[in-house]
Parts: C-alpha cells; sequence; structure tokens
C-alpha cells in the first residue's frame, strides 16, 4: 500500500468531521449535505484518482466554504450541490477505469503465468516419459535375460552350458538390482532422506571390490584399466565406503559404457591436502571414449535426462548414475566437474571430505590391492576368498522367514559352513520356539513383514523373554525395506542388525562371524 494513500485515509476523518461542522455552524437547510461531503471524500481519499482532481476538489472545497461563509448560503448550496454530484461521478468513473487497467493487466500476468506452468509441465512431462521409456527397457531387458537364459538352462546338457546360463541370470539379476538401488536413491534425494553412514574402512580393499564389479565389463570390451593410487593415501579412512564406492563404481561403469573396445580407461586417487586428520580425497577417472559437448554438460547432472535421446537408445542406462553420484559427493562436502570435448574423451573430477583411520596399517591383514605407481596398472594381488567350509560347525540359527525360497537359497548358501538352520514361517513362531528352547539359539535371522506377527513385534516380544535380556541373543532383521527409518524401527524394536533384501552373502558371512565367533 502507498504511503499517500495511507495519508489519505487517515485524513478523510478529521476533514469530514470539518465539512459536517461548517454545514452545521452555517445552518445549512440541506441536511443531504452532509452525506454528500463525506461520500465524496471517502471515494476520493480512496487514492484511485490522479493529483489533478487531487488539488481541483480541494479548490471547488475551498471556494465552496468560502462562499457559503460570505455569500447567499442557500444559492451557494444549490450550486455545490450540482457540482459534488459531478464531482462524484467524474470521481467513480476514474476509480473504475483505474480498477479495469488493474484488472486487465492482473488478468494478463496471470495468462503470462499460466503459459510458463504450461510450458514446464510440458517439458518435464516429455522428460519424465523419456525416462520411464528408459525404466522399462533397463528392467525388462535383464528380466528377459534371466527368462531366456533359465529356458536355456533347463534344456542344457552338459554343465559348462548350464553353468553359463547361470552366470547370465547372476549379470542381468545384478543389473536389475543396480536399477531398482538407482530409482530408490533418486526417491531418498527428491526426499531429501538420504544419509551417509560413516565407518572406518579399508581404502585399497573398497577398490578391490569396485574393479571386481567392472571388471567382468572391462574384460568384455577388451578394455585396459591403469591405476594410479597416491602412497600419500592412509590405507584406512572414516566415511561413507559404501557411497563412495558406489560413486566411484557408476563414474568407472560410464567410462566403460562409453569407451569404445580396445580402449583405455584411467584410475587415479591422491590427497588433495590434509589438516588435523580431516582429509580432502581427489578421485579423477579418465576415459577415451565420444566426449561430451558443452551443451551436453549443463544437463549432464541432471535427474531423469542424459546428454542426447539417441545416446541413451545406444548405449543405455538410467540417465540417474550421475544425479545421485552428485548428490553423495555433495554429502560428503565435495564437489564434481567434467573437462571434455566432443570425440576426445572425458574426464570426471572429485572431491569428498574423509577422516584418517585410527587403525594401524601394521597390525591388520593385507587389503587385497597394492597401492600402484602411474605406470603399474591393475596389480594382480587382489586376494582370495576365505574358506567358509565348517566355519561355524557347532552353531544354530533360528531362520524366521515366511518366503519358502529365501529360505532354501540361505540354507543352500549356507550348507558348508555347517550352521544348523531352523525354520519359522512367522514372527509368532519364532517367539514359540525361541520361549520353549531358551538357550538353542545363536542367533536369529528375522524377516520383518511376516503374517501373523511381523519381526518388529516378535523381536519386541524376545527381548521381554526372562531368559533373553537385552542384546543376549543376537537378532538380525531381514527386509527389502532399506531407507534408515526402517533400519531405525528395527533397532528400537531390539534388534542388532539389518541385512537388506537381496541378500549380500559377504555381508551375510561378515555378521554371522561378528556374533557366532565371539570368545
Amino acid at each position: 500500500m502507498k504511503w499517500n494513500r495511507i495519508i489519505y485515509r487517515f485524513a478523510s476523518v478529521p476533514v469530514t468531521v470539518l465539512a459536517i461542522a461548517f454545514v452545521y455552524f452555517f445552518k445549512i437547510p440541506n441536511p443531504m449535505m452532509i452525506l454528500i461531503i463525506p461520500v465524496v471524500l471517502f471515494t476520493y481519499l480512496d487514492g484511485y484518482t490522479s493529483g489533478i482532481l487531487s488539488g481541483s476538489t480541494a479548490v471547488i472545497y475551498s471556494a465552496y466554504f468560502f462562499f457559503i461563509a460570505t455569500s447567499d448560503v442557500v444559492a451557494a448550496e444549490k450550486l455545490m450541490t450540482i457540482v459534488l454530484a459531478v464531482s462524484s461521478i467524474v470521481i467513480m468513473v476514474g476509480k473504475l477505469k483505474a480498477r479495469d487497467s488493474r484488472t486487465i493487466v492482473q488478468l494478463k500476468e496471470a495468462q503470462e503465468e499460466l503459459v510458463r506452468k504450461k510450458d514446464y509441465a510440458e517439458e518435464i512431462s516429455h522428460i519424465k516419459s523419456e525416462f520411464l521409456s528408459r525404466m522399462s527397457h533397463e528392467i525388462r531387458t535383464p528380466i528377459n535375460a534371466v527368462f531366456g537364459m533359465t529356458a536355456i538352462g533347463k534344456k542344457a546338457e552338459s554343465i559348462e552350458q548350464k553353468n553359463q546360463a547361470l552366470n547370465k541370470i547372476g549379470e542381468a539379476s545384478s543389473h536389475l538390482l543396480g536399477v531398482i538401488n538407482d530409482v530408490l536413491d533418486m526417491a531418498k534425494i527428491e526426499a531429501d532422506k538420504l544419509e551417509l553412514a560413516p565407518v572406518e574402512y579399508n581404502f585399497g580393499q573398497m577398490l578391490k571390490k569396485v574393479f571386481t564389479v567392472v571388471g567382468y565389463q572391462l574384460d568384455e570390451k577388451r578394455q585396459q584399466l591403469v591405476v594410479n593410487v597416491n602412497e600419500n593415501i592412509p590405507h584406512y579412512l572414516i566415511g561413507d565406503d559404501q557411497r563412495l564406492a558406489q560413486v566411484i563404481t557408476n563414474l568407472l561403469a560410464n567410462a566403460v559404457k562409453f569407451t569404445p573396445e580396445d580402449g583405455e580407461i584411467r584410475f587415479d586417487a591422491s590427497i588433495a591436502s590434509e589438516s588435523d586428520g580431516d582429509c580432502e580425497l581427489c578421485i579423477e577417472v579418465t576415459d577415451s571414449g565420444i566426449g561430451i559437448s558443452d551443451e551436453q554438460k549443463e544437463r549432464l547432472f541432471s535427474a531423469y535426462e542424459q546428454a542426447e535421446s539417441d545416446i541413451s537408445r545406444k548405449y543405455g542406462g538410467t540417465g540417474l548414475g550421475l544425479a545421485i553420484s552428485k548428490r553423495i559427493i555433495e554429502l560428503m562436502g565435495g564437489n564434481i566437474r567434467i573437462e571434455s570435448e566432443l570425440g576426445k574423451g572425458a574426464r570426471f573430477i572429485f572431491t569428498v571430505k574423509v577422516r584418517r583411520g585410527d587403525t594401524d596399517p601394521r597390525t591388520m591383514p593385507a587389503s587385497g590391492i597394492d597401492f600402484v605407481n602411474e605406470d603399474s596398472g591393475v596389480t594382480d594381488n587382489i586376494g582370495s576368498d576365505t574358506t567358509v567350509i565348517n566355519e561355524f560347525a557347532g552353531k544354530t540359527m533360528l531362520l524366521a522367514e515366511d518366503i519358502e525360497i529365501n529360505r532354501e537359497i540361505l540354507i543352500t548358501l549356507l550348507g558348508d559352513t555347517r550352521l544348523e538352520i531352523d525354520c519359522a514361517e512367522n514372527g509368532k513362531d519364532a517367539l514359540d520356539m525361541i520361549g520353549e528352547h531358551p538357550n538353542k539359539y545363536d542367533i536369529v535371522f528375522m524377516d520383518v513383514q511376516m503374517p501373523v506377527m511381523d519381526g518388529l513385534e516378535a523381536s519386541r516380544r524376545i527381548r521381554q523373554l526372562p531368559a533373553h535380556p537385552q542384546g543376549k541373543l543376537p537378532i538380525i532383521a531381514m527386509t527389502a525395506n532399506v531407507f534408515k527409518s526402517d533400519i531405525d524401527k528395527c533397532l528400537a524394536a531390539g534388534m542388532d542388525g539389518h541385512l537388506g533384501k537381496p541378500l549380500d552373502m559377504d555381508k551375510v558371512l561378515e555378521v554371522l562371524r561378528k556374533y557366532l565367533m565371539k570368545e
């Protein structure tokens, strides 16, 4: 609201009172004058008319009051009645015109805003339609491979052919899981629920797992990966190793995807700076692929988008990997940039904040990968899997899982460990079995979503059993719900840990060793 309008409105009261006082003092016989004067004043003082009309009205009022004070009051009254009536009409017409002008401007602005919103909505709809189309392709392709290789495996006559089919099924399943994880991570980002879980980890061991994952893709395209890990990187770091591995895997997978056969990919890692144990880790992934134009760089890290639609058709992918990676890097206090030209490859450079670990590397077994010099390439020191045969002999697990195939998978995969496994098909059965045999079980793997009684309620009641105080019997959640809020619910119910589905057998063995191999 303008200051002059505020002043006019406050001034209208004393002016009106003054006008009425003049009318009463000079004993004007027409009482309608008392009504006309404030009506005209309030109409004008609403602030919608021009300054010229303001001056004219002031002159008219001044002349009127001067005239009635010195002349024929009746004649003046008649004259001013006409003048005031005309003035009122002029003022009201001016107000209506001003309001009409403002209304037209407001309508025009609203129409322009609607057009902008319509264009934006159409653009978003187009982007998401393309994304859904890519998602459909990315999901259906591995599912088709699973179905097809299953049929081939059934018909295969030799063990080699069956194993080949099973390997292809495994690869397709891993790809499908990666697509689903990307979608879940994007949902977390949009809900602002993507969080880090810092732990102390072996940097070399983490890289070993990443190189193992991308190694199959490198072999298929006969590409060479040159690795340079600077010796200034501590062997043990504190941070979220899983999220860091996810970023590195995304960048390396993209490099493999967009680099032609027999091409070269380079991985460099170093500590850019360090202060009081806080380190800035710098990682570069360089490829000799198709490169990226300046225009493509601007939307490269946007969700649901890829550089070009024809690239999506040729190379595949959901278009979420880089957007997710960028968000993870930002959560780690770093940033990411790209250096590239069309046809000349690309270099992704990112930094993250980590802390130097407390573990003395001299007291720990080898990490499985050596820190290598610039011209060394990938070392052969990958390590070997630790045997699990008879590892848990004499120990007993209670597996609470309502899906038969899930029970069968875990029992089969843990068969060589000699771990004895009893099964319950719901939380109520698990509670009863533990109540009847309070000292039988060394660990419980508990599914969360089950009929009759879910895993959360079963865990709460197990913790209330007199023979099983909090912390005595390890209870590990098994669930496809992997959001932090879901994990927190499991821990709040009295569970000791969480395993996400599909189960990672390395993590399963890690949990079993943690709780069953205690002194």
